[in-house]
């Protein structure tokens, strides 16, 4: 069975088809089917530097991955599955000013389904962050609240720290912990040459602050890896709030980004 046929008079979603029509008009020569103009969509923006608007602030970012298994058969159905977003080279404002160089952002919004009431619109079982930061960031946050330190994501999930000045004394790892508003690493073993000692009692824990993340993100989990560290977050309420988008404002979202290269705000018509 074509495409076309799966929206060619039934679907529990008969606005479906509706959404093919609002997308052709931003982009003519596509196909005619929801499913297909997501996919040519997306073909567009992977790979493209875009912006959008953070408050006053122009952010950049590079579009890499844009994984969904939106057939015509699942759209037909109402189930979408997961849907995974990936953007590099992130540049994150921070609140007085300047910003902060983010390495990667996934977004995974998992089991998204399609509902027709009160108005035709998507809504993710749970949405997730991963925000990566290079280990050059780690090193230069460190550096700012402990002057001389120089630290380094180590093996096992911890990081590692030695004096700048003396580097051949060893070093002392820490365990990144969450906190409210910041990443706090606390000491856990002292190595000195083939020797593994406890941290000393007057070095404290590091607090470092996070930057300021969308309204409605909770920090779950810290991950330091070989070269970077990566912040686990969960979106508590932006399942709720992306059940009150209508698919069509979606749908424009998504083509204004294509022809725009520009991010518009979601649930704004252009």
């Amino acid at each position: 069975m074509s495409d076309g046929r799966w929206f060619d008079g039934w679907s529990p979603w008969p606005e479906l088809a509706g959404l093919a029509a609002a997308g052709r008009s931003l982009l003519p020569n596509v196909p005619v089917t929801p499913a297909a103009l997501a996919r040519t969509v997306t073909e567009q923006l992977v790979g493209r530097r875009l912006t959008a608007k953070v408050g006053d602030r122009e952010v950049g970012l590079t579009l890499a991955e844009l994984d969904y298994p939106a057939d015509s058969l699942r759209l037909a159905t109402g189930r979408v599955g997961d849907v995974r977003l990936v953007a590099e080279d992130v540049d994150w404002p921070e609140p007085e000013g300047g910003s902060i160089p983010l390495r990667r952002v996934t977004v995974l919004a998992e089991d998204v389904r399609l509902r027709s009431l009160p108005a035709p619109a998507a809504k993710p079982a749970r949405v997730d962050l991963r925000i990566a930061v290079s280990a050059d960031v780690l090193r230069e946050r460190v550096a700012q609240v402990r002057p001389g330190i120089v630290a380094a994501p180590a093996d096992s999930g911890l990081l590692q720290i030695h004096w700048a000045k003396k580097p051949h004394w060893g070093h002392l790892t820490l365990e990144a912990q969450v906190a409210d508003d910041a990443v706090v690493l606390v000491p856990r073993t002292l190595h000195i040459g083939q020797r593994q000692l406890r941290p000393p009692k007057r070095f404290h824990p590091i607090v470092l602050p996070l930057p300021e993340l969308p309204s409605g993100i909770k920090l779950t989990k810290v991950e330091p890896r070989h070269d970077e560290l990566v912040l686990h977050t969960v979106a508590e309420e932006w399942p709720e709030r992306l059940s009150r988008i209508p698919l069509a404002d979606l749908l424009s979202w998504l083509t204004t980004a294509a022809v725009t290269l520009t991010l518009p705000k979601l649930g704004s018509r252009p």
